[in-house]
């Protein structure tokens, strides 16, 4: 069950900030004594020494109960991704002001806590001793005073965000909080309704699996390594892994029953009350036993006349002691059991079963004595929770019960053997009457690869030599165990124990680190590469840049890329490993070089519907510009690229197909010496652009373009093609993207601005090339005129203010004539032409006169500092008039009889 491995991270970010927020409202109501809740406080039945106040009783009575409850019923994914305290020390890394250190390579990097320090190898003992004094501090100081409870709260929040100021990662959760052994504890192997981490799974990030969020939304690992094996990784790993050889786990594990028994016991003789008492919540405040602390517990003899503030952690102690004692000789009774039948993983199998039964004798003595709900939904209520308990505990014992170190293994090597046997190609329908690979259990697995035919079985060594690699590099086998737990699959592919030791020295020659690494080093390894690896695909997924170079030539991302090894904590070696991954030549730039052109074959087919559709509709023709941009986008990505793979390589064949299909202005963007590996493919094969999208799905595609001048010419057309698709495209928001006053007065009903002007431009020769952001700047910066038959637009000696573009009519240019000479006519302009634009760059006074023809005349009219901004805005525009003047001068020399060409 993946349901809580892939909730929402926004969600999950927002359900953090309210518990935060709450767990600081609880905080001010105890410090200042205000009351959060109102609760009834007549459920003391007069009770002198009890009086409620509704801060402790929210903490003590629900918060905890509820955040066990929540591990035991739903998952520790769910907690380990909310937990408030978690979330604090997590601020210091956000902000990125973490402490640093100076690492092996001499670059600083993120402090952690390393495994061979005394916290690393003792932070056990630490966090169970600091839960011990927790409960003495609760039953000796704080169920009376609100103040001490509410600095309790606050310095453990503090004690949170200086851990991950000090160290990076979980370090508070794995090494410090008091509760995460708790949380070890009930979690087990892996909840009841937890996700298994160890098999095939639909991303790299599991259960509660440090993550982040990219700059476009995307998931990715934020996985430093912190501690390994990690609980919120694969818990049933970090299970087996820590059977034996975790220091004080066993005995925390052990003492855990006896722990919680105590307490209550304890709170129920303080409180002189019935069990009814201890449930409703009622005893989180006693404001009188503070004053009891010099005093003897009782009258017994057994407490020796000693004060509380020695018996009750002594008791406390004891309690432990007998617990781990019992739960020991427990153990050795199965181990003594289970030998004759299971040889030497008796040990492991007993060890796992007194584990299973101190979780299930703790979690239901928990919820004997407490009540998430305080009482809240009376006798009944809280007997439903504890039935619950009971059941989701029960099946999670019995799960758990029959499982062993062994059966993982083999899940988590089959899981391998499944992706291997995928990339194998071959078509094994045939063998699975229907199914396929991944609906294959594992045991079925392990039957097929014995079962495979003889042509596919010349790769099993292969085969077993992947999977181990795989195994090896996260870190699930360890080389000394691996002849042993890898026998069934040898068997399986028949393979012999010399094939084992051929496969683990080919692998020392490709990887060299898998012989000098061991099982954990080799998964810290692994988690902070993974980790490292999604941000740099993130970073250059973001900058549109196909490979690790197209990065290093820029400080900025140099600088990006520094940050993401500080972050993670690589060192040298595998720091550059990581990077070789990354290189002009590696999987990686092709499998990203492939998709470039997969994009390149799409934006050329998309702009062949356009074009053919604009021979018919001419509002069409100004997204061929924007599909022109789009495609030459791609091909300046592609050309560098592209040249760190060899001449022959089937990458520049597609190319060199594909830029048969390139529009003849755009092909000078991919540089010839570019194509000279693949020329010599053109004539093997020609791709095929066919079958052309709809016009109208590539137009819903430009609605999101980045550019809201295009997305609104989009919707626009969609609009006027066909009003009913118009209307769904206008109710898909453009999310993330820029917006416009005109798109929105357009999503509004309202009409285009200047829409009519804009289906004339189109005619216009001067302005039918330009994208639609040129045509709006066109319409925006101008004004319409109108002359009459033989009004002058501009008179000889005039400075012009303006300059003008002909829609409708044409403007005679005459010369005037002088000591009675007639006036000699020059030249006429006709529609689509530019006016003044030559004495606007000049900046001379008029020297013609220019006159409106025969018929009225229609133009449109920019002031000087108009048409400067719309040079300046739209390079396209800019082209458009200098090739109109280049025209006109080849017009006149023409004219004149001179050579143009030589010109």
């Amino acid at each position: 069950m993946q349901l809580f491995t892939e909730w929402s991270e926004r969600q999950s970010q927002i359900t953090r900030w309210i518990l935060v927020l709450g767990w600081l409202l609880l905080i001010v109501s105890l410090l200042f004594g205000l009351d959060p809740y109102p609760f009834d406080v007549n459920r003391c039945a007069g009770s002198s020494e009890c009086h409620a106040h509704e801060g402790n009783q929210i903490f003590w009575g629900m918060v905890v109960p509820a955040g066990l409850f929540t591990l035991v019923v739903l998952s520790h994914e769910v907690w380990r991704r909310i937990c408030p305290l978690a979330f604090v020390s997590q601020l210091f890394r956000a902000l990125g002001w973490q402490r640093t250190v100076v690492g092996k390579g001499g670059r600083r990097e993120v402090a952690k806590v390393e495994a061979g320090s005394w916290l690393g190898r003792h932070h056990v003992q630490l966090q169970w001793t600091l839960l011990i004094a927790g409960l003495c501090l609760r039953l000796l100081v704080v169920n009376s005073s609100t103040l001490g409870l509410g600095l309790l709260l606050l310095a453990t929040l503090l004690a949170a965000l200086v851990v991950g100021w000090a160290y990076g990662g979980k370090a508070w959760c794995h090494y410090i909080c008091p509760m995460a052994p708790v949380q070890t504890v009930v979690t087990g192997p892996r909840s009841l309704f937890g996700s298994p981490a160890h098999v095939e799974t639909s991303s790299k990030v599991t259960q509660s699996m440090c993550r982040s969020i990219g700059e476009k939304g995307r998931i990715q690992s934020a996985c430093v390594a912190c501690q390994a094996p990690c609980l919120d990784i694969d818990s049933e790993r970090a299970y087996w892994q820590t059977l034996s050889g975790k220091r004080g786990l066993n005995e925390a594990w052990w003492s855990y029953p006896g722990l919680v028994i105590a307490f209550f016991l304890l709170i129920k003789d303080e409180s002189r009350g019935s069990l009814d008492y201890l449930r409703s919540g009622m005893w989180a405040y006693d404001k009188e036993c503070i004053h009891y602390i010099m005093e003897p517990l009782g009258d017994g003899w057994w407490t020796f006349g000693l004060p509380r503030l020695v018996s009750i952690p002594a008791l406390l102690t004891l309690s432990a002691w007998i617990s781990i004692w019992f739960f020991s000789w427990w153990k050795r009774v199965q181990e003594k059991m289970l030998t004759p039948e299971l040889g030497a993983r008796a040990d492991d199998t007993a060890m796992n079963r007194t584990r299973l039964l101190a979780t299930f004798v703790a979690v239901n003595s928990f919820f004997w004595f407490a009540d998430p709900s305080i009482g809240l939904f009376g006798p009944a209520g809280g007997q439903g929770i504890r039935s619950l308990v009971l059941i989701v505990s029960g099946m999670w014992f019995q799960r758990g019960w029959h499982r062993d170190k062994g059966t993982y293994t083999r899940e988590s090597t089959s899981a391998s053997l499944r992706k291997q046997l995928e990339k194998l190609g071959h078509d094994l329908s045939p063998y699975l009457a229907g199914r396929s690979l991944k609906e294959l259990s594992h045991n079925e697995i392990f039957t097929l690869a014995k079962a495979l035919p003889v042509q596919v079985m010349e790769t099993r060594r292969s085969i077993y030599k992947e999977v181990m690699f795989d195994l090896f590099r996260t870190g699930r086998l360890d080389r000394a165990a691996a002849l042993i737990q890898l026998e069934e699959l040898r068997e399986s592919l028949q393979l012999e124990a010399e094939d084992h030791y051929a496969a683990i020295r080919e692998l020392g020659v490709q990887d060299p680190r898998i012989l000098q690494l061991d099982a954990l080093q080799q998964e810290r390894r692994n988690l902070r590469q993974e980790a490292a690896a999604e941000a740099i695909t993130e970073l250059l997924r973001v900058t549109r840049k196909v490979d690790l170079n197209a990065l290093l030539v820029d400080p900025q991302d140099v600088d990006r890329l520094e940050k993401i090894r500080v972050d993670f904590g690589l060192d040298r070696a595998g720091w550059d490993e990581l990077l070789s991954e990354f290189g002009p030549s590696s999987d990686y730039a092709r499998e990203r070089l492939s998709g470039e052109l997969e994009v390149l074959r799409w934006q050329l087919a998309s702009r062949r519907a356009l074009e053919l559709a604009a021979e018919r509709e001419s509002l069409l023709r100004p997204l061929l510009l924007v599909m022109d941009r789009r495609i030459t986008s791609v091909l300046v990505t592609i050309g560098p690229a592209l040249r760190a793979f060899p001449g022959g390589d089937p990458l520049w064949g597609e190319l060199a197909t594909l830029r048969v299909h390139v529009p003849v202005s755009l092909r000078s963007e991919v540089r010839r010496q570019d194509l000279e590996g693949g020329v010599s493919l053109i004539q093997q094969k020609q791709i095929s652009l066919e079958p052309l999208p709809d016009p109208a799905d590539v137009i819903d595609q430009l609605w999101r373009d980045p550019d809201p001048d295009t997305a609104l010419w989009a919707l626009w057309v969609q609009m006027k093609r066909s009003p009913e698709r118009g209307e769904v495209l206008r109710r898909q928001p453009r999310i993330g993207l820029t917006g416009s006053p005109s798109i929105e007065r357009l999503l509004c009903g309202e009409a285009i601005e200047g829409a009519d002007l804009m289906e004339r431009l189109l005619t216009v020769p001067l302005v039918a090339g330009l994208s639609p952001a040129a045509l709006f700047n066109v319409v925006r910066f101008s004004k319409p005129l109108r002359l009459e038959p033989g009004e002058p637009l501009f008179q000889f000696g005039d400075q012009p203010g303006v300059v003008a573009i002909l829609l409708e009519g044409s403007c005679d240019v005459v010369r005037p004539g002088g000591h009675g000479l007639a006036a000699i006519s020059m030249a006429r302009i006709s529609a689509g032409e530019p006016i003044g634009e030559v004495t606007f760059f000049t900046e001379h006074v008029c020297r013609v006169d220019v006159i409106a023809g025969e018929k009225p005349v229609e133009a449109l009219i920019f002031s000087r500092s108009r048409f400067e901004q719309l040079l300046q805005q739209s390079s396209e525009f800019s082209r458009s008039l200098l090739r109109q003047m280049a025209w006109r001068i080849e017009a006149l020399y023409a004219r004149d009889g001179s050579d143009v060409e030589a010109a």
